[in-house]
């Protein structure tokens, strides 16, 4: 059984996430999908808006804080038909702001999906955090 299919579907709330609407203009996102971290309040909106419009649906299992001055989200998706389960764990920093994210994506033939897509999709000044169509095939 997977991990998300042991947890009840939250209602959905609507509106940003805790750790996205507070992101500190120095925070670091890392996520299996990137090759090298994405740096930065503005590059790291520029990538996630190119995501999360690649999920077909989010059905949260857990949105909240976890210990001190941590945030986790835990999800399942589709990407093109393909199930894709995510974890989100951010660090808070004592202002409160979001000043490290790391993101989780499995299986890994979703996640290699999920790279090649967003190598697609976003700006060229970030292709080389994800793989390419070859790259992706190879692995």
């Amino acid at each position: 059984m997977k991990f998300n299919d042991t947890a009840p579907v939250m209602t959905p709330a609507g509106g940003v996430p805790l750790w996205l609407a507070s992101l500190a203009e120095n925070a670091t996102l890392e996520a299996t999908v990137l090759k090298r971290p994405i740096e930065g309040r503005a590059d790291i909106l520029a990538v996630i808006k190119h995501a999360v419009s690649l999920y077909e649906f989010q059905h949260h299992s857990y949105k909240g804080t976890i210990g001190d001055g941590l945030y986790m989200e835990s999800y399942r998706s589709q990407i093109q038909g393909v199930p894709i389960e995510t974890v989100v764990v951010a660090h808070l920093n004592e202002q409160g702001e979001t000043d490290s994210v790391v993101i989780n994506h499995r299986p890994l033939d979703a996640a290699l999906l999920f790279s090649k897509l967003m190598w697609e999709r976003v700006d060229e000044r970030f292709r080389d955090c994800y793989l390419t169509g070859p790259e992706a095939a190879a692995l």
